[in-house]
């Protein structure tokens, strides 16, 4: 007898760990299919919005389904249709890089102009591997738990062990396996662990005596009165989903600013969110059974998660201010990765994300032992009250990412999610047994709805601002921030980013103004990225050129300008905004141009940072190529040479390529750079008044065009690349991976 107890201990946490990685494959899978998905539907906010929208939506009705199925079946039949969708997850993982790259991407992209057609194709792409992923914890459930006492420890702590592989999987996926191995076959890595944990499911299954006799019929009134406890839990289980999926949206919002958006930044908010949650959910299932009133633990959990959210953004605000924190974050390369930066960063990380995860986990548990009154209904309570947080997940990133951020920005949604937490404070209080100390959370939640400072302020002591003038916007695109050195002069951040300056910077003139200059006829110009508008700007210097179409993806970039000129600055961004030969337009440039019928003279690209996040996107192989079928014949396309890998790149796309250190120079003909042209385009009058309208020095610019050391890498044959960056793998992007 002792013996058997043993064996089904080390069976039961054999199940717990194939559940551990089925939640470690499930977030490798998310972070790749997320990012191979937004080539089609696009790498800006609201395209992002509507792929979580359609993979959360799959979770959602697998869940559901499962819990309504899964009662039906013996705890041997449950774990077997557990293994079955690790079986079809792998199958369809394995064939995912070609559905979403080949024939969604390549094939469906014109139908991309359309949000909703982008959300029906996301969304059917999605749904079989997310279906059977929402099919897991009821199925599993089912399978583990045998008598209803104690239930709701084992939910928890299968639904931890889940969540904590799901950290892991967010770390070694978006720190290790993509930026060594490129994204699809980091998704091979997660379809090996997916048919590790079905043989293990389909071995315990067959090792173990798991058929039990059939489900029993309950009395209606018993069900009637259970099934409402259930939908009133669902309720506050979807409400407690929205809370702490909005809050993860204003913790990647304020995170990605101190870091700079790095393309390590996102799974690293990720994975810490994840963890504590785990954790939460591990202790919760430990302590459940000392918690003789869950409805009220429950709320006030939720309230000192919100409190705790918010104490980590005011820390952070008024530890700047008072020099505990450097002040200088959007200064300085935080990512680098030296010991005392990733102190900095897991300490920033262990006060802003950490704890307020961590006690939103205890609620899974609290609320299993909630509504686990039965044992023939198990699977479907556990779907259900799934499902309400999947949709509640949901709601919160659609709502919070699309509609208060561009409402009330990144501190006006925290005051509302405070405003949320502090009702669920209340409600602890009402009867004889509220907790002595309750008080204390929605002490701090009221104090923040009154004093928490407002976004300007927010923002300005978070980059290092103190007295100094500056103009800033947010919305659900981004954050722009101009800091004024004097009425006409600044410097501006987009998301974190130093990206240029008012006047403009030579470098940026320089790129802008070097392929109309070259090219003999350079009537239609697209330049990709504005910044403060010094690139698109000097690209509309050549009289010959008819029309300048600039494409930004941060919407405040441009709203930063209008205020600037509205204000009486002009440096130029007076005639950028005004001028008809200027065409100014928000969207994903890859994806605009990818759409766009246009056949340009020459496109340019004011490409970010390679280490910021999605800046593969501007970087990759195929990039290049698609830019190659946009030029009309003899077009140019120009780019800065950030790497040597960039360069390698460029050169294995476009026969001819010229490098006039910064910027590389790409076409399907002969390039026609000469120094005596160029001279002489910029000693003409109008150009002349041109440059002088923006106070760019024609003399300091024409030094650059002189002396440029001239390097002709292709004439005529391309040069293959031995590592280049693609879209399945951003080198460069990942660079520290790749550290010497």
């Amino acid at each position: 007898m002792k013996m058997g107890l043993q064996s089904d201990r080390v069976r039961q946490g054999t199940l717990f760990g194939l559940f551990f990685l089925s939640g470690a494959a499930a977030l490798i899978y998310q972070t790749a299919w997320h990012r191979l998905l937004g080539l089609f539907a696009g790498a800006d906010t609201i395209a992002a919005a509507l792929v979580v929208g359609a993979f959360l939506l799959g979770l959602g009705i697998g869940s559901l389904a499962a819990g309504l199925y899964a009662d039906r079946l013996s705890r041997r039949g449950a774990l077997i249709a557990f293994a079955l969708c690790e079986v079809g997850i792998a199958a369809f993982a394995v064939v995912s890089p070609w559905l979403y790259y080949d024939v969604i991407y390549r094939e469906f992209l014109p139908l991309s102009s359309s949000r909703g057609v982008i959300f029906a194709v996301v969304f059917l792409g999605l749904l079989w591997p997310t279906f059977l992923m929402g099919c897991s914890l009821p199925f599993l459930s089912k399978a583990v738990v045998s008598q209803i006492a104690g239930s709701a420890q084992l939910i928890g702590w299968l639904y931890g062990l889940n969540t904590l592989g799901a950290g892991i999987g967010a770390f070694v996926g978006g720190w290790f396996l993509i930026g060594t191995l490129g994204f699809d076959k980091a998704i091979y890595v997660g379809a090996a662990l997916n048919l590790v944990v079905a043989i293990g499911g389909l071995l315990l299954a067959r090792g173990l005596d798991m058929a039990e006799a059939a489900p029993r019929a309950k009395a209606a009134t018993s069900l009637e009165s259970n099934d409402g406890i259930v939908w009133r839990w669902s309720l506050l289980v979807f409400i407690s989903g929205f809370l702490i999926v909005a809050l993860q949206i204003v913790w990647f919002r304020l995170i990605g600013v101190l870091l700079q958006s790095n393309g390590y930044s996102f799974s690293l908010v990720l994975t810490v969110f994840l963890l504590g949650d785990a954790a939460g959910l591990l202790v919760g299932a430990r302590v459940i059974n000392r918690i003789a009133d869950p409805r009220r633990f429950f709320f006030l959990m939720q309230g000192i998660a919100t409190a705790l959210a918010l104490a980590g953004a005011w820390f952070v605000y008024l530890a700047i201010g008072a020099g505990l924190l450097p002040s200088t974050f959007v200064d300085r390369d935080i990512m680098s990765g030296n010991a005392a930066d990733i102190a900095l960063i897991a300490f920033l990380l262990a006060i802003v994300v950490l704890p307020a995860s961590f006690i939103m986990g205890f609620s899974f548990p609290v609320v299993q032992k909630a509504v686990q009154r039965d044992l023939d209904r198990l699977g479907s309570r556990v779907g259900l009250v799934q499902l309400a947080n999947i949709i509640g997940n949901s709601m919160g990133s659609l709502v919070a990412g699309l509609l208060l951020l561009d409402l009330v920005g990144t501190a006006g949604t925290l005051k509302l999610l405070v405003a949320i937490g502090l009702a669920f404070s209340v409600l602890q209080f009402a009867g004889p047994r509220a907790t002595r100390w309750a008080w204390l959370p929605a002490a701090v939640l009221v104090a923040g709805l009154l004093m928490f400072p407002g976004g300007e302020a927010f923002w300005r002591r978070l980059h290092g601002l103190t007295n100094e003038k500056a103009i800033m916007a947010e919305d659900k695109t981004g954050l722009s921030l101009l800091r004024m050195a004097g009425s006409e002069d600044g410097r501006l951040y987009i998301q974190g980013h130093s990206q240029s300056r008012l006047p403009f910077d030579t470098v940026h003139a320089y790129l802008g103004a070097i392929g109309p200059l070259t090219h003999a006829t350079p009537r239609r110009v697209l330049v990709i990225g504005s910044g403060t508008g010094g690139t698109p700007y000097a690209a509309g210097l050549n009289p010959a050129t008819e029309t300048v179409k600039v494409i930004e993806i941060v919407a405040p970039v441009i709203e930063t300008l209008k205020t600037y000129t509205a204000a009486g600055g002009k440096s130029g961004v007076d005639e950028l905004l005004s001028s008809r030969r200027f065409d100014v337009v928000v969207a994903d440039g890859r994806h605009a141009l990818a759409l766009d019928p246009t056949r340009y003279d020459v496109i340019e690209a004011d490409a970010i940072l390679p280490k910021t996040g999605l800046s593969g996107l501007l970087n990759s192989r195929e990039f290049f190529e698609q830019v190659r079928a946009k030029l009309a014949p003899g077009g140019i396309y120009v780019q800065w040479a950030p790497t040597e890998r960039s360069i390698a790149t460029f050169r294995s796309v476009f026969p001819y390529v010229t490098l006039i250190h910064p910027a590389m120079l790409g076409s399907d003909s002969p390039i026609p750079y000469s120094r005596e042209k160029v001279a002489a385009l910029l000693a003409r009058p109008d150009v002349a008044a041109h440059l002088a309208a923006a106070r760019i020095d024609k003399v300091e610019l024409g030094k650059w065009f002189e002396d440029k050391k001239i390097e002709v890498l292709n004439d005529g044959k391309t040069v293959p690349a031995p590592s280049p960056n693609t879209d399945f793998f951003p080198r460069d992007e990942y660079y520290l991976n790749r550290r010497p």
